[in-house]
């Protein structure tokens, strides 16, 4: 084995975290004092012209015993902060929190006070930035009602058709995103606290990642599948936001800047009150 290795995972958390795994497996073989020598590029990027490259599989059972252990040996803190940080969209997260694990297993707990190491300094940088942006979303974040949509409908997101066979999920909220950063998963729990007897989806365009809900049910998430909305007229929720936004604001007052800064463009394709 060369003294340089790159390790290609899918770009998911379980792809990270099944990455993550092999790595510390192959950092034990390697000569010490270990050099930072393992890299993990994400996707097809990311891959070096001098060094041992292995594709890594995506597995289950890695994934669990990766996220146990962080959460056992360093806390749910530092798990959250490092979750936070893969979620951001930068192609060497995966590479920078390796390091960050590296040094945190000899440190322990007080790994999040060493910020004059640059591993550690970076992935508080990620989750910041994560955080804003999810600060963002959970405010300006719309459901829409979707009426009458049965189980045929709801088992092409999931595809569980033996559980939901039989039933119909009657009016489901949906709520799309295009996050910058992966946030869907970060942001299930949020709304599983607030809605739980609603049935909702919130699903990312960019990554075809949805978080479904069904009411008083944990929230799962479903990868690859295309979103097919059923046609519909425009609902009483997108009605009311819309009279909110009109009616809230100030006529003589208007400041064009203020609301920009406020409610950055970027957030608004998908709120209605904005939408012509």
């Amino acid at each position: 084995m060369s003294r340089e290795l790159t390790l290609q995972c899918e770009d998911s958390l379980d792809g990270i975290f099944t990455a993550i795994y092999d790595a510390f497996v192959y950092k034990n073989q390697m000569e010490r004092p270990y050099t930072d020598s393992i890299k993990i590029a994400i996707g097809e990027g990311n891959l070096t012209l001098f060094s041992t490259d292995l594709t890594v599989a995506t597995d289950p059972i890695k994934v669990e015993k990766t996220v146990q252990t962080i959460q056992k040996r360093l806390g749910y803190s530092v798990y959250e902060t490092l979750l936070e940080a893969l979620c951001h969209y930068d192609e060497e997260r995966a590479s920078v929190v390796l390091g960050y694990l590296v040094r945190a297993f000899g440190s322990g707990h007080s790994i999040e006070g060493h910020l004059s190491d640059p591993y550690v300094m970076r992935v508080m940088e990620l989750a910041r930035k994560v955080n804003n942006e999810i600060d963002k979303f959970n405010g300006f974040l719309r459901f829409e009602a979707i009426p009458n949509m049965g189980y045929e409908q709801m088992d092409a997101i999931m595809e569980n058709e033996e559980n939901l066979q039989g039933q119909g999920y009657g009016e489901v909220l949906l709520a799309q995103v295009e996050p910058k950063c992966n946030l869907v998963p970060l942001m299930m729990e949020h709304f599983t606290d607030r809605f739980p007897n609603e049935n909702f989806i919130i699903y990312d365009n960019n990554r075809r990642l949805a978080a479904v809900h069904e009411k008083y049910k944990s929230c799962v998430l479903v990868e690859g599948q295309e979103l097919d909305i059923p046609d519909r007229q425009s609902d009483y929720f997108t009605e009311l936001w819309k009279q909110y936004f009109h009616t809230m604001e100030i006529k003589p007052r208007h400041n064009e800047r203020c609301q920009n800064t406020l409610m950055p463009k970027w957030y608004r394709k998908h709120m209605p009150e904005i939408q012509n």
